[in-house]
This record gives C-alpha cells, sequence and structure tokens, in this order.
C-alpha cells in the first residue's frame, strides 16, 4: 500500500480558464423585465422597432456573479464598461 503522501491530489488543475466580464448584443426579447444599468429605464420589447440589448456577464475572480442589462445606446455613453460587445 502507497504511503498517504503518494495518493493522488484533489487539488483542481492550475490550468482551468480564468473568466473575464464580457459583452453581447442580442434583440429584446418579448416579455423582458430588466432595467438598464445605465440609465435605469426599462428594457423593454417593442415589435415594430426591433430594438437590441447589450447582456454583460459580470465575473468576480474568474467566477460568474451575475448578469447586467444596457439598452445598446446606453452601453456606448457608459463607454463600453465591459469591452466591445461580440454579436
Amino acid at each position: 500500500m502507497a504511503p498517504k503522501s503518494a495518493t493522488k491530489s484533489k487539488a483542481k488543475p492550475s490550468s482551468r480558464k480564468s473568466w473575464k466580464s464580457r459583452a453581447v448584443t442580442r434583440l429584446i426579447e418579448p416579455g423582458s423585465a430588466v432595467e438598464c444599468m445605465h440609465c435605469g429605464d426599462r428594457v423593454k420589447f417593442q415589435a415594430r422597432l426591433r430594438l437590441q440589448q447589450v447582456i454583460c456577464n459580470i465575473y468576480t475572480k474568474g467566477r460568474w456573479d451575475h448578469v447586467e442589462h444596457f439598452h445598446a445606446e446606453c452601453y456606448d455613453e457608459a463607454d463600453q464598461p465591459f469591452g466591445e460587445p461580440e454579436d
């Protein structure tokens, strides 16, 4: 039997990807009930206008923390706090 010090470690590998906050542009879906983090107004669906929103996944210390929503225009006004949004 191998000594305990020679047994396999349960530590997670250090090659684990460190996630960073990021932004994506999406159409505003019907039934959306979120507020814009910049202006505070509701990010709301309007069928004829097909407006877009920016959705940001926020990571803290490499772990997912929360989501923030912006009107597309507000995200630009806020100087794109989480980088250029992906499509």
